[in-house]
């Protein structure tokens, strides 16, 4: 059996013993590639499926040499089988290189950043640029070793299977083409980046920018928490609010309240540092000794509108801050007998409308 082995491994082409020793050897180590050389992803049960998907694709390849020796043993009958699983091979190597090439580009030239209290290795246009020119280097690699395999060069030839992939290519460039620029051209002004907080109006969008695609972009809701994806080219036609930098965290909001002209105006100062010292207790992203601003902003028809100015020391909890002063607002009304409700500056009287019906005789 052995002698069968060894006579079978060595009627094969270099390339084909070369096919065969990288198949055992993904198999057997398809767990370390996905754990420490290709880039894993978030989700656990997703890089165990990867892991699985790579050790099925190596066993049907090399089932393919498996059934060629048990068929054709040392002769070149079948020859296309064995080509078939050197082309799987080649489209193999060539997926793992490239998702390796994004690895490494994310790590050379990618930022590390903290986005809501989570590290992450963002995109930039620079390793977008170098995974681009390492997947361009690749795709050409693996045309020119799938030629010499099926030994058809015919394909070089300008009118042959090479300029229909370019046609196609043309053909569905408004498919890709667009958003792709309108991705390279975000990474490059570096307006938006991972990590910042985008309102965006037209979409009624409060939201974490998490990833910039080629074709599209991420977002996480600032509320609910999930996620949000557009194209690329709709981001570049609307208007979008940046409310912080990248790696910046502090915030300067407010929020407005309706209040009678019956409060004095020290009362509603008192009842403003009351309301702050309460919504510090509750909210970790709001600092005490960074006192809040008060003003008036206009002497209305009803009311005065009243503005409490403070700054977040953490963007990412905006929403949660302001629910927690709010709420403070509500639960001391009564404390300091004033109201947040618009009040009422006229009294509706109750009358009871009579209805005449003057007959008019004609007059003769």
């Amino acid at each position: 059996m052995l002698d069968f082995i060894i006579k079978y491994i060595n009627h094969l082409s270099t390339f084909g013993q070369v096919a065969i020793a990288l198949n055992l050897l993904f198999f057997f180590i398809s767990g370390i590639i996905f754990k420490y050389i290709v880039k894993p992803t978030d989700d656990e049960e997703q890089n165990k499926k990867r892991i699985r998907w790579l050790r099925f694709l190596n066993f049907l390849l090399l089932m393919i040499y498996v059934v060629d020796a048990i068929v054709n043993g040392a002769s070149n009958d079948n020859e296309w089988l064995l080509k078939v699983s050197q082309t799987g091979l080649v489209l193999l190597i060539s997926y793992l290189f490239i998702q390796f090439s994004h690895a490494w580009a994310l790590q050379h030239y990618g930022k590390e950043k903290v986005i809501d209290g989570e590290e992450v290795t963002t995109r930039t246009y620079k390793s977008e640029m170098m995974h681009l020119l390492i997947i361009a280097i690749m795709f050409v690699a693996a045309i020119l070793l799938l030629v010499n395999i099926w030994n058809v060069t015919n394909w070089l030839q300008a009118t042959g299977v090479l300029g229909g992939l370019l046609v196609i290519l043309f053909a569905t460039k408004e498919a890709w083409a667009i958003d792709s620029v309108h991705g390279m051209i975000m990474l490059y002004n570096k307006d938006l980046e991972p990590g910042v907080i985008c309102r965006i109006p037209e979409y009624n969008i409060l939201a974490i920018l998490q990833k910039i695609f080629m074709t599209q972009t991420t977002f996480r809701d600032l509320v609910q928490k999930h996620k949000i994806v557009l194209k690329n080219s709709k981001l570049r036609d609307t208007k979008i609010e940046v409310l912080n930098r990248s790696g910046s965290t502090g915030w300067n909001d407010y929020i407005e309240y309706k209040i009678g002209y019956s409060t004095p105006a020290n009362v509603i100062e008192d009842y403003f540092e009351k309301v702050w010292q309460i919504a510090c207790d509750k909210s970790s992203a709001l600092n005490f000794d960074k006192k809040p601003k008060i003003a008036l902003i206009e002497a209305g028809d009803h009311a005065i509108l009243w503005r409490i100015h403070y700054q977040l020391d953490n963007i990412y909890q905006l929403k949660s801050a302001r629910y927690c002063i709010n709420r403070a607002a509500f639960d001391l009304q009564q404390e300091f007998n004033l109201s947040l409700a618009t009040p009422i500056t006229h009294q509706a009287v109750g009358t009871q409308i009579e209805e005449v019906i003057v007959h008019e005789e004609p007059n003769n």
